[in-house]
Protein backbone atom coordinates (compact mmCIF):
# COMPACT_ATOMS: atom_id res chain seq x y z
CA UNK A 1 0.00 0.00 0.00
CA UNK A 2 1.58 3.07 -1.14
CA UNK A 3 1.72 6.66 1.23
CA UNK A 4 -1.58 8.26 -0.57
CA UNK A 5 -3.73 5.09 -0.80
CA UNK A 6 -2.68 4.68 2.65
CA UNK A 7 -3.92 7.90 4.23
CA UNK A 8 -6.52 7.76 6.24
CA UNK A 9 -9.01 9.34 9.06
CA UNK A 10 -6.77 7.30 11.69
CA UNK A 11 -3.88 8.36 10.28
CA UNK A 12 -4.98 11.94 10.31
CA UNK A 13 -5.80 11.36 14.32
CA UNK A 14 -2.84 10.04 15.08
CA UNK A 15 -0.91 12.82 13.42
CA UNK A 16 -3.29 15.88 15.70
CA UNK A 17 -2.25 13.14 18.94
CA UNK A 18 1.50 13.27 17.65
CA UNK A 19 1.52 17.53 17.17
CA UNK A 20 0.51 17.56 21.01
CA UNK A 21 2.42 15.15 22.63
CA UNK A 22 5.22 16.57 20.68
CA UNK A 23 3.93 20.30 21.62
CA UNK A 24 3.12 19.60 25.37
CA UNK A 25 7.20 17.34 26.12
CA UNK A 26 8.75 20.63 24.41
CA UNK A 27 7.08 22.80 26.39
CA UNK A 28 7.83 21.00 29.46
CA UNK A 29 11.12 20.37 28.66
CA UNK A 30 12.66 24.36 27.94
CA UNK A 31 10.31 24.60 31.50
CA UNK A 32 12.13 22.45 33.29
CA UNK A 33 15.50 23.91 31.45
CA UNK A 34 14.21 27.67 32.75
CA UNK A 35 13.71 26.05 36.20
CA UNK A 36 16.83 24.81 36.36
CA UNK A 37 18.88 28.00 35.71
CA UNK A 38 16.41 29.56 38.38
CA UNK A 39 17.31 27.01 40.52
CA UNK A 40 21.16 27.62 40.42
CA UNK A 41 21.47 23.45 39.09
CA UNK A 42 22.75 24.39 35.23
CA UNK A 43 22.21 27.64 33.07
CA UNK A 44 21.55 26.48 29.67
CA UNK A 45 20.45 29.10 26.78
CA UNK A 46 19.35 26.30 24.55
CA UNK A 47 15.54 25.02 25.36
CA UNK A 48 15.27 27.21 28.09
CA UNK A 49 12.07 29.04 27.84
CA UNK A 50 12.46 32.02 29.18
CA UNK A 51 8.83 32.09 30.93
CA UNK A 52 10.28 32.62 33.95
CA UNK A 53 11.52 36.23 33.22
CA UNK A 54 8.00 36.34 31.48
CA UNK A 55 6.17 35.26 34.00
CA UNK A 56 7.84 38.12 36.57
CA UNK A 57 6.59 41.03 34.50
CA UNK A 58 2.77 39.23 34.77
CA UNK A 59 2.96 38.74 38.13
CA UNK A 60 4.98 42.29 39.27
CA UNK A 61 1.45 44.10 39.37
CA UNK A 62 0.51 42.09 42.36
CA UNK A 63 4.10 42.50 43.77
CA UNK A 64 4.07 38.56 44.07
CA UNK A 65 8.16 37.58 44.90
CA UNK A 66 10.85 35.68 42.38
CA UNK A 67 9.97 32.55 44.89
CA UNK A 68 6.51 32.51 44.13
CA UNK A 69 7.09 32.94 40.79
CA UNK A 70 9.05 30.13 40.47
CA UNK A 71 6.90 28.03 42.24
CA UNK A 72 4.31 28.91 39.59
CA UNK A 73 6.38 28.26 36.88
CA UNK A 74 6.79 24.80 38.53
CA UNK A 75 2.89 24.66 38.33
CA UNK A 76 2.94 24.77 35.06
CA UNK A 77 6.01 22.85 34.26
CA UNK A 78 4.19 20.13 35.81
CA UNK A 79 0.37 20.66 34.28
CA UNK A 80 2.31 20.69 31.09
CA UNK A 81 4.26 17.16 32.31
CA UNK A 82 1.31 15.57 32.88
CA UNK A 83 -0.17 16.48 29.05
CA UNK A 84 3.21 15.21 27.74
CA UNK A 85 2.22 11.85 29.68
CA UNK A 86 -1.18 11.84 28.99
CA UNK A 87 -0.36 12.57 25.46
CA UNK A 88 2.36 10.00 24.71
CA UNK A 89 0.02 7.28 26.52
CA UNK A 90 -3.01 8.28 23.88
CA UNK A 91 -0.63 8.17 20.89
CA UNK A 92 0.61 5.39 21.41
CA UNK A 93 -2.35 3.17 22.47
CA UNK A 94 -5.15 5.16 19.94
CA UNK A 95 -6.31 3.08 17.14
CA UNK A 96 -3.93 -0.07 18.61
CA UNK A 97 -5.98 -0.38 21.87
CA UNK A 98 -9.19 -0.72 22.96
CA UNK A 99 -8.62 2.18 25.37
CA UNK A 100 -6.96 4.04 22.82
CA UNK A 101 -10.13 6.66 22.40
CA UNK A 102 -10.54 6.91 26.01
CA UNK A 103 -6.88 7.62 26.39
CA UNK A 104 -6.79 10.18 23.67
CA UNK A 105 -9.81 11.86 25.30
CA UNK A 106 -8.45 12.07 28.72
CA UNK A 107 -5.43 13.47 27.32
CA UNK A 108 -7.62 15.93 25.68
CA UNK A 109 -9.71 17.37 28.29
CA UNK A 110 -6.59 17.85 30.27
CA UNK A 111 -4.93 19.77 27.56
CA UNK A 112 -8.50 22.06 27.45
CA UNK A 113 -7.89 22.20 31.24
CA UNK A 114 -4.86 23.62 30.91
CA UNK A 115 -5.30 26.23 28.02
CA UNK A 116 -8.76 26.94 29.99
CA UNK A 117 -6.26 27.51 33.44
CA UNK A 118 -3.68 29.68 31.06
CA UNK A 119 -6.37 32.01 29.68
CA UNK A 120 -7.92 32.55 33.02
CA UNK A 121 -4.66 33.25 35.03
CA UNK A 122 -3.45 35.84 32.03
CA UNK A 123 -6.60 37.47 32.48
CA UNK A 124 -6.36 37.57 35.85
CA UNK A 125 -3.07 39.20 36.10
CA UNK A 126 -2.69 40.68 32.75
CA UNK A 127 -6.47 42.05 31.84
CA UNK A 128 -5.92 42.65 28.36
CA UNK A 129 -5.04 40.43 24.81
CA UNK A 130 -1.80 38.52 26.47
CA UNK A 131 -4.33 35.46 26.87
CA UNK A 132 -4.57 35.37 22.98
CA UNK A 133 -2.01 32.81 22.26
CA UNK A 134 -3.92 30.74 24.70
CA UNK A 135 -7.23 31.07 23.40
CA UNK A 136 -5.79 29.93 20.04
CA UNK A 137 -4.28 26.75 21.57
CA UNK A 138 -7.54 26.02 23.66
CA UNK A 139 -9.46 26.44 20.01
CA UNK A 140 -6.99 23.97 18.06
CA UNK A 141 -7.64 21.78 21.10
CA UNK A 142 -11.46 21.75 20.72
CA UNK A 143 -10.90 21.02 16.88
CA UNK A 144 -8.90 17.91 17.85
CA UNK A 145 -11.80 16.82 19.91
CA UNK A 146 -13.90 17.27 16.94
CA UNK A 147 -11.94 15.70 14.12
CA UNK A 148 -11.16 12.53 16.93
CA UNK A 149 -15.18 12.43 17.27
CA UNK A 150 -16.58 13.08 13.41
CA UNK A 151 -13.43 12.18 11.04
CA UNK A 152 -14.04 8.64 10.42
CA UNK A 153 -11.06 6.51 10.89
CA UNK A 154 -11.52 5.06 7.08
CA UNK A 155 -12.27 8.65 5.67
CA UNK A 156 -9.25 9.28 2.59
CA UNK A 157 -9.72 5.96 1.51
CA UNK A 158 -11.76 3.78 -0.78
CA UNK A 159 -14.85 2.22 -0.14
CA UNK A 160 -13.73 -1.55 0.88
CA UNK A 161 -10.11 -0.68 0.83
CA UNK A 162 -8.53 -2.21 3.52
CA UNK A 163 -7.40 0.82 6.62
Amino acid sequence: MDAVSGASGLLFKRLLLAFWTMFFSMVALTNFVDLMGEFSVFHWTFLNSGNFDYMREIVKVYEISAGLTKLLLLGAFLIELIGAVLFWRALLSFGRQPVGRGHAFQALCWGTFVWLSFVFMTEFFVAYGGESVFRELLTIMIGTGLALVLVPDSAGTEPGEPT
